[in-house]
């Protein structure tokens, strides 16, 4: 019976973070698409929106799926699964910053209404809550990778 746990624990740790890793990305992603749609006179934002949040969503991805190759493998590649997961957590991280800041921008240039901006500004307190963690997680992480590789 121990051994039917265990591997039921060993296939559903990484299908979790695997739920979660993706339902994080479709967030900022919706986040980005949500605020790429706003009248906006500049081209900063957009050129923010489809640039650098697409680039950190795909640095995230690739560190994903580094580290499931050498879990599957069972075996530390390039890039190392602690380097992956700073990946992954620095690509969702930075990307969810920038949002939230483009998200305080836009909430302070939006005129039309009082829901409108309540919107936008939920939105970017949710990415910045959510970054905060992230962020700390990827710091964590490069001083772990750091001091093994010295």
């Amino acid at each position: 019976m121990i051994p039917a746990a265990l591997s039921f624990g060993e296939v559903l740790t990484p299908l979790f973070f695997y739920v979660v890793i993706v339902a994080y990305m479709a967030f900022v992603l919706v986040s980005a698409w949500q605020f790429s749609r706003r009248p906006e006179p500049g081209r900063t934002m957009r050129f923010i929106n489809l640039t650098l949040v697409p680039l950190g969503v795909l640095v995230a991805l690739v560190g994903v799926l580094a580290a499931s190759f050498n879990a599957f493998n069972q075996q530390e590649g390039t890039p190392s699964t602690t380097w992956a997961i700073v990946m992954v957590a620095l690509g969702l991280g930075g990307s969810s910053l920038l949002l939230a800041f483009e998200g305080f921008v836009l909430r302070s240039r939006v005129h039309s209404s009082n829901e409108d901006r309540r919107a936008i500004g939920l939105r970017s307190l949710s990415l910045i809550a959510t970054t905060v963690p992230l962020v700390v997680l990827g710091l964590l992480f490069v001083v772990l990778a750091l001091r093994i590789s010295l």
